[in-house]
């Protein structure tokens, strides 16, 4: 990842004030809450928490919940900030004895993982029985921009490639599976395509300095995300994926 990106991301999911990181915490929150009524007795894997942010935001709610990250700079700045449960990842080699997780969460994760299958194997070798195996991953190749390249992603999936992808590497069952990010589709690929065509160059999708903006898509996407409780979306920006291990 583009440290540059990496420092402005930790900042951000750090303040929580970004639309999508915002948002996409509440969609965690409401697929837990809805599939869990004791979360201190719910043990979660954050696959790729980076500085753990996320990790610490579970434990408040009172989750026992790990994070791995193959950055060291990034565990490193989460142990100092005091959040606790924080390893490095080596060579997609979990550190957890087998059965040992009722949910792993992979938030915008897989694509940054060269050999995503073999990820994929020890994720479900880590999860209990019946676990939980949360997916987020961005969508459609034809929307591959800058912030793909900043990010060092590997590729963007569609529904059916990320099923078809994880059905080859172990055995889940679906609960869900859906796109997200649906209402704000048409307006992201207008720009990420004009940007390709007219050559612009932007640092980073995650520059909104337009408080206005901000605050916009942030309600278009949290009424949105209350739909998603209820509803599959058949196209959006990112792919959610709920299995459960068989």
């Amino acid at each position: 990842m583009d440290k540059k990106f990496e420092r402005e991301y930790f900042e951000l999911d750090s303040q929580d004030k970004h639309w999508w990181l915002a948002v996409r915490r509440k969609i965690i929150k409401d697929l837990l809450s809805s599939n869990f009524s004791q979360p201190s007795s719910t043990k979660i894997l954050d696959f790729g928490s980076s500085s753990g942010e996320f990790v610490r935001y579970l434990q408040k709610l009172n989750y026992d919940v790990s994070g791995c990250d193959v950055s060291e700079e990034a565990v490193i700045k989460g142990q100092q900030k005091g959040i606790v449960n924080l390893t490095v990842l080596k060579d997609n080699c979990l550190d957890f004895p087998s059965n040992s997780f009722g949910v792993v969460l992979a938030l915008d994760v897989l694509e940054h993982v060269e050999y995503e299958r073999s990820a994929i194997e020890e994720i479900h070798r880590v999860l209990k029985e019946n676990g939980l195996f949360i997916i987020f991953v961005p969508a459609f190749k034809f929307l591959w921009g800058i912030q793909d390249e900043i990010s060092h992603h590997y590729r963007r999936y569609t529904v059916h490639s990320l099923l078809a992808m994880v059905q080859k590497s172990a055995h889940f069952e679906v609960i869900k599976k859906s796109y997200f990010n649906t209402f704000l589709f048409l307006p992201i690929a207008l720009i990420r395509l004009l940007s390709k065509i007219l050559n612009i160059n932007r640092e980073s999708d995650l520059e909104i300095n337009n408080h206005f903006l901000n605050y916009l898509f942030f309600h278009i996407f949290n009424f949105e995300r209350k739909l998603l409780r209820y509803l599959s979306f058949p196209f959006g920006v990112s792919v959610l994926l709920v299995l459960k291990k068989k």
